[in-house]
């Protein structure tokens, strides 16, 4: 008996490994790697940026004390955090409590520094040293002597005292007077990009107080996107610094192939002497009194260098930073200063403000008339803040003479016992009221 004939047709079978686009349901198919490996990417990404900013480690008693010893006098970061805890810490102590408050760039620091280590030879080195024992018993003579802070960095500009007012300067921890001593150079630099490529900005603006300063220092979008750039990437925020460092190693490759080839060091300094008696003779200054501690930092290297290294060296560096300050616009930094000069009224501080002096040497860099304009300027919004603010013009004062000068900008404690002369009266006036 033969079997019953079927009419259906049997299923077929498939084969997926057959098919090369098929692939398995929920899997992501072949962009399934790189959509894993993004988010880890981004998360090791972060992670490295707040390992290296330091943001993983806890921060320890004495950590700012640590991280300023030795470092680059002028960028090291580290000097404005210790200023400021130092600062604090005073303001704890009522008997500590500054009623004087120093603001100002180096300018302001090597005098007052230099007559206390006249004093005291054991006090810390300039980059560590934040007292003025000469101005504290000028204002008191015979009497306690009146608690003085100087808040003065290395660098520091007209938009970064204004930082420091702003920040540091209110409630408890506001003082009685404010010193401040201005300079052409803290208005317009050519080393500086912008009033935001400073150290004390860097340290003292972050994303927590950005808004208050975005009006001032970020009104366009692409600079308020670049400040964020730099606060959230380490490597972004850092690219100057680290240009500026192969630069240096670039430079040193450079003598020491020049020194392997023959040339004489001797005729780079030949070259450069037109340059120094073009602006004056050179000062046969005392040396000033060697720092005591802190060897590492190499502004040691130059308050030991000889006169007319220092007088050379100055000239040159400052060419370099007054280049095209003629034509450069500070009006963002004659903003800061009227801000600092208001911001102090609305908060009942003095202000002493100095227009302060520089060698002719110096003064013959930049360009005619700028200087004029530049004390101009100044006066300008003094005048408007008369009530709060005491103005002196140094700048052209025949007092101060070359000998008053460790370099072509920076005075001694000659200078400095010539600047206490002239601004001891207006603080004890002001300390009076």
């Amino acid at each position: 008996m033969s079997s019953p004939v079927t009419t259906e047709r049997p299923s077929p079978q498939i084969h997926p490994e057959l098919l090369p686009e098929a692939k398995a349901p929920g899997k992501g198919g072949k962009w399934a790697p790189l959509k894993r490996a993004f988010p880890v990417a981004v998360a090791l990404f972060a992670a490295a940026n707040l390992a290296l900013s330091g943001a993983l480690v806890p921060k320890k008693a004495g950590d700012e004390e640590k991280n300023a010893r030795g470092g680059d006098f002028w960028t090291n970061p580290a000097l404005i955090d210790l200023a400021v805890a130092k600062f604090k810490e005073a303001n704890q102590n009522p008997a500590e409590h500054p009623r004087v408050v120093l603001l100002g760039s180096s300018l302001v620091m090597f005098p007052f520094w230099a007559m206390d280590a006249g004093i005291n030879p054991k006090i810390a080195d300039i980059a560590h040293y934040h007292q003025s024992m000469a101005l504290s018993s000028s204002l008191n003579p015979g009497g306690p002597p009146v608690p003085v802070f100087n808040l003065a960095s290395a660098g520091q500009m007209s938009s970064d005292s204004y930082l420091y007012v702003s920040e540091f300067l209110d409630g408890a921890s506001k003082p009685d007077v404010v010193f401040l001593g201005v300079a052409p150079r803290d208005f317009g630099d050519a080393n500086l990009t912008s009033p935001m490529a400073t150290v004390s900005f860097k340290r003292i603006v972050n994303l927590q107080n950005l808004a208050k300063y975005r009006a001032t220092f970020l009104p366009h979008f692409n600079e308020q996107a670049e400040f964020i750039a730099n606060e959230i990437c380490y490597f972004y925020g850092r690219r100057w610094r680290m240009q500026r460092e192969s630069d240096r190693l670039i430079e040193k490759l450079d003598n020491v192939i020049a020194s392997n080839c023959g040339v004489a060091s001797g005729a780079m300094a030949s070259a450069a002497a037109p340059a120094v008696s073009a602006g004056g003779a050179q000062p046969a200054v005392a040396r000033m009194a060697a720092p005591a501690s802190e060897p590492g930092a190499d502004i040691t290297n130059r308050l030991t260098g000889a006169a007319y290294e220092r007088w050379v060296s100055s000239l040159k560096e400052y060419r370099s930073r007054y280049k095209g300050i003629g034509d450069r616009d500070i009006s963002v930094q004659m903003n800061c200063l009227e801000r600092t000069l208001k911001l102090c009224q609305e908060r009942g501080i003095k202000v002493v403000l100095v227009n302060l002096p520089l060698t002719r040497a110096n003064r013959e860099l930049m360009p005619d008339k700028f200087y004029a304009r530049f004390g101009g300027e100044l006066a300008a919004i003094a005048g408007k803040h008369k009530d709060a603010v005491t103005y002196f013009d140094l700048s052209m004062d025949k007092q101060f003479t070359d000998y008053d000068f460790w370099d072509t900008v920076h005075m001694n404690q000659l200078g400095g016992a010539k600047l206490l002369r002239a601004i001891v009266p207006a603080l004890q006036k002001d300390l009076a009221k």
